[in-house]
């Protein structure tokens, strides 16, 4: 058997949920990801994800896409548990298995060999062993064409063959071949062909919701980091930074217990009342469970631009929020 080619989805973060919407994908299989919690609109993720006939996740650790719309959990290596390799700007490293998996936790190879074999597609993952695909990902002249095995002979450590300055020789990949400062063929995917300065619509919601990154925590990593005790403790709680002035003028004050909402959603928060943010934007640190209830999903590319780019995935267009804020009502 091979597989069915004509059914192809856009790898736009919206033009995916849009197939689960209208059941163009009926049976997915996710490896690490909390499609409730990392995609934008999620609100209407998961109404998309209760249209699936099977829903299957691979992870670490339980999360909110598992607890709510999985019908079946399989338990992940961890970077421990698993041959792979690791990149730098500069340098190719190999990370080598350590530690048998425990249990029934399997690699990520196997699962896709077991699946293509047991389904019977012949064409999907050809490789016999855990460095097969591997070895598949490292054949670029970047690396040198190495393999794993290479690397391991190496003492697991290669340069890369880039250059430290960007197209050394000028050869830009452009039609031209030159630096296009009005591009043709962006015009003839619906982009302007000279990039120009448009003005913001005037928001629905009068706060712009902006986020950030904190030393405890990395996107919505370890279930929110609520999987991890030592994290949990550090940052227990989402906190929303917003100015004395935007405050005031809902009666809020430090230490309040708040809901942060707009059209498509709303999360709980508690409020960091500080100068340190300008009046007409709040702030809080991302990877919060529902804070993607806020945001938008709009593509950030026609569907042609994406096509442009071999392995390019689309994500949302805006990483902010029109929001509005106020006290939490008593339970």
């Amino acid at each position: 058997m091979r597989r069915d080619r004509t059914g192809k989805v856009s790898p736009q973060m919206s033009r995916i949920t849009e197939a689960l919407e209208d059941a163009r994908v009926r049976v997915l299989l996710l490896f690490g990801t909390d499609m409730v919690s990392s995609f934008a609109d999620a609100g209407r993720v998961g109404k998309a994800l209760g249209r699936l006939d099977l829903l299957a996740t691979y992870d670490l650790f339980m999360h909110d896409t598992a607890r709510r719309h999985a019908d079946l959990v399989l338990p992940a290596t961890s970077w421990l548990e698993d041959l792979g390799c690791k990149s730098t700007n500069t340098h190719l490293y190999l990370m080598p298995k350590v530690f048998e998996p425990p249990g029934e936790a399997r690699p990520p190879a196997w699962v896709l060999r077991e699946l293509a074999r047991r389904l019977e597609v012949h064409d999907f993952f050809p490789w016999t062993d855990e460095a097969g695909p591997l070895d598949a990902l490292l054949d670029h002249p970047a690396t040198g064409h190495a393999t794993a095995a290479a690397l391991a002979a190496e003492g697991g450590i290669r340069a890369l063959h880039v250059s430290h300055v960007a197209y050394p020789d000028l050869a830009f990949d452009t039609p031209s071949g030159k630096v296009e400062f009005v591009s043709g063929r962006a015009a003839g995917l619906g982009l302007p062909a000279l990039p120009v300065f448009e003005t913001a619509k005037a928001p629905e919601y009068p706060l712009a919701l902006r986020t950030g990154r904190t030393l405890t925590h990395f996107h919505a990593f370890y279930d929110h980091g609520r999987a991890l005790p030592t994290l949990a403790a550090a940052d227990p709680e989402p906190r929303l930074w917003i100015s004395p002035a935007d405050a005031a003028r809902r009666a809020i004050a430090d230490g309040d217990e708040i809901r942060v909402f707009n059209d498509r959603g709303e999360m709980r928060a508690r409020a960091l009342v500080t100068d340190r943010v300008p009046p007409g934007t709040v702030w809080i640190r991302d990877g919060w469970a529902g804070l993607n209830t806020l945001t938008s999903g709009a593509p950030v590319l026609p569907d042609a631009a994406v096509d442009l780019f071999d392995l390019f995935s689309g994500g949302q267009a805006e990483f902010e929020a029109g929001v509005d804020v106020a006290r939490s009502l008593p339970a």
